[in-house]
């Protein structure tokens, strides 16, 4: 059978017709597909190259049937093209999104159909930088259309999204399309934000400039930010000016005026980002009990009254949720420090070969021995009995006219004779023995050791690693704890708690009179970090300069200068193999020797001074 001739003509018809005019739809405007293909451009060469996947959004807010399909034939082109690059992400415009991705690709007709976007960015993801690129997809003229992307920015940086650019077509002559963006802080700090045209594109349909999102809040503009400082010896210091109060209240200071690695570190900032420091310094402890209940620069930082925090914070407090950090600009071990306790000063190492009782039956041996010398000497007549006998004791011959007739008296002689030899050689042996081993007495191993020998812990608040009976609460900073470790009694179980480099900056200061060192093992890393309001948008700038000054070695350069004491594993007194004998060891011998030769050359001169008189003397005291 065959077909009817009209329905054939039909089939030709709608064979050469396109798919818009066949169902009536309007046709593809030319422009739309320009402001498409510098899309998939921007998209495939700066974005696709960094991610695995792309979120893609739009909405249109009041479109006409027109302008509805050609935005939605506009994304229909960007999800089949940029498929073939990245994996895409797409929701519809009333979804609830509830996962953002580092890059998002949105598209709207105007800038209110952007401020009706939903955009869900928690605490956790404020650690993160996001991207935006928003395709207008209005034609505006050049002053409205920088006042759409005005509104945009400020929607955008409400939600902490710092990194936006606007690519859109200018109605014009030429209706070129180009990149917008925005700058925050004008010449001489001048608040408002100002648009401008960041990049354009080419005849070929590449950009003038290789860069897509410029580099966010490189200079700002000598603005005064308020900082909050926590004075923390080595990591912040700051010296008032002419014994000047320390700011409580802020002020402006001089740069050159902040020391320690973090006070350097924020001077750097300072001049790489130009800003200026309107520093506070509370006086009271900065501490963060809870949401509720916070204290010195926590409490600032919490009422809006500064943009950051800086002075030895760790970043790995459990409510530090509150707040937004900055990347570790340092890291230093927590640790338990002590007292060392000497062996009685120098002289005490000549005594340490031998224990109480063996000196005490030596003595007691001396003693009978000088009894037994007199009772003899008056008994039998013997010359210089009681200088014989101190002589031999030291390894001195005695003179020949001086030894004994008698076979028993020589008998005792050669017995005291020999015991004597071999009581020097035992002490000169157990001496060097001795000189081996650090002066100090050992320290408790670790904080198993701490607790088997019942040690007091002196801190300004309980711990959950050292039990609470053991615990002294004592205010102020670790310097008067220190104190309280010099100055305690001689046997006192005392112990405190700090980070190493307060130890060593401690060290450094008081070196000839410190005894206090550390316990081998640490009780955990302590990471230092900077602190923000969780709306903050200078985080990401900071983090950049500090990565910046950390790869090129800058702040270990910092930390050297402040921390040139021995670090952790380094002090003599925990060391737990001495490999060889030096000089500091034999500090005592040296003195010991040297007083003695001091006595024998003051007894020579007086015997010289003297003559016979001095002869009669000890003839007398034999």
């Amino acid at each position: 059978m065959r077909p009817p001739v009209g329905l054939l003509l039909l089939c030709c018809l709608c064979l050469g017709l396109r798919p818009a005019q066949l169902f009536g739809l309007p046709p593809v405007d030319r422009d739309v597909q320009r402001l498409g293909e510098a899309t998939l451009h921007v998209a495939r060469r700066y974005i696709a190259t960094r991610i695995n996947t792309l979120l893609v959004r739009q909405h249109c807010h009041n479109c006409s049937s027109l302008v509805d399909h050609q935005q939605r034939q506009l994304v229909d082109q960007l999800l089949q093209q940029l498929a073939l690059h990245t994996s895409i992400l797409f929701y519809r415009p009333t979804a609830f999104v509830q996962q953002p991705w580092d890059y998002t690709l949105i598209v709207v007709n105007e800038a209110e159909a952007f401020e009706q976007l939903h955009l869900n960015y928690t605490h956790p993801l404020q650690e993160r930088e996001f991207y935006f690129l928003i395709v207008l997809m209005a034609r505006l003229p050049e002053s409205e259309l920088h006042r759409s992307v005005g509104r945009m920015c400020h929607m955008a940086l409400l939600k902490r999204i710092i990194n936006v650019v606007v690519l859109a077509m200018t109605r014009s002559e030429d209706d070129q399309i180009a990149l917008y963006s925005y700058r925050l802080f004008r010449e001489h700090c001048t608040p408002g934000i100002h648009t401008y045209r960041s990049n354009l594109f080419r005849s070929d349909g590449t950009l003038v400039h290789p860069e897509l999102f410029p580099v966010r809040f490189s200079n700002l503009s000598n603005c005064a930010f308020n900082v909050t400082g926590h004075v923390l010896p080595p990591h912040f210091m700051y010296r008032a000016p002419d014994g000047a109060a320390l700011p409580a209240d802020g002020a402006l200071i001089d740069m050159h005026d902040l020391h320690g690695i973090g006070g350097e570190l924020l001077r750097l900032l300072a001049t790489a980002l130009r800003f200026r420091v309107h520093l506070k310094i509370p006086l009271e402890k900065s501490e963060i009990f809870s949401t509720d209940s916070l204290s010195g620069c926590f409490a600032q930082l919490a009422a809006g009254e500064a943009e950051m925090a800086i002075g030895g914070f760790s970043g790995s407090d459990i409510r530090r949720h509150m707040f937004s950090t900055s990347s570790v600009y340092h890291q230093s071990y927590f640790i338990f420090v002590v007292r060392s306790e000497r062996y009685r000063g120098p002289f005490g190492q000549l005594i340490r070969p031998f224990e109480s009782v063996v000196w005490l039956c030596l003595l007691a041996t001396l003693l009978a021995a000088l009894l037994c010398a007199r009772c003899l000497g008056r008994r039998l007549r013997l010359q210089h009995p009681v200088e014989n006998l101190l002589a031999s004791a030291t390894g001195n011959p005695v003179p020949t006219h001086r030894v004994p007739q008698s076979s028993l008296l020589r008998h005792l002689l050669a017995n005291w004779l020999l015991l004597t030899l071999v009581l020097r050689c035992a002490y000169q042996a157990k001496l060097f023995d001795v000189l081996r081993t650090p002066k100090q007495q050992p320290l408790p191993q670790g904080l198993a050791g701490l607790l088997d020998q019942n040690y007091t812990l002196i801190s300004s608040g309980y711990h959950d690693f050292y039990p609470r009976r053991l615990t002294q609460l004592t205010e102020g900073t670790f310097s008067k704890r220190y104190q309280l470790l010099q100055q305690a009694r001689r046997g006192s179980r005392l112990v405190t708690i700090s980070l190493d480099n307060n130890l060593a900056h401690w060290q450094r200061k008081h070196r000839r009179d410190s005894r206090l060192t550390h316990i081998r093992e640490p009780i955990y890393l302590y990471q230092l970090v900077i602190y923000f309001p969780n709306d903050t948008i200078l985080k990401f700038s900071i983090d950049r300069k500090i990565e910046q000054l950390l790869s090129s070695g800058v702040l270990s350069h910092i930390e050297r200068r402040y921390l040139a004491a021995p670090q952790l594993g380094d002090v003599g007194s925990n060391a737990e193999l001495v490999t060889r004998i030096t000089n500091d060891m034999l500090h005592g011998l040296y003195r010991g020797y040297a007083t003695l030769m001091a006595l024998a050359g003051l007894v020579l001169l007086l015997e010289c001074l003297a003559g016979r008189r001095m002869r009669r003397l000890l003839d007398w005291l034999q």
